[in-house]
C-alpha cells in the first residue's frame, strides 16, 4: 500500500462515522470526491473531477466496524 493510499486510507477511518453504509466512495487526498451504489460508476466521477490522480476506491461496510 502506497503513502499516498494509506493517507487515504486513513482519513476514510477518521470520518467513517459520517459515511453512508453500503455505498461506495472515492477519495483523493482528504476528500471523498464521489459515493453511490456503482463501484464503477465511482471511478468514473472521480476521474472525470481528477483525471491526473488515482482515487482510493472502497464501499463503505453495512455494520459499523471496520477492521484494519
Amino acid at each position: 500500500m502506497g503513502t499516498q493510499t494509506l493517507s487515504e486510507f486513513e482519513y476514510v477511518m477518521s470520518v467513517s462515522k459520517d459515511l453512508e453504509a453500503g455505498k461506495w466512495i472515492a477519495v483523493i487526498g482528504k476528500e471523498v470526491v464521489a459515493k453511490g451504489l456503482d463501484a464503477s460508476a465511482v471511478y468514473d466521477e472521480a476521474k472525470r473531477k481528477f483525471p491526473n490522480k488515482e482515487p482510493f476506491i472502497m464501499k463503505v461496510p453495512a455494520d459499523a466496524i471496520m477492521l484494519m
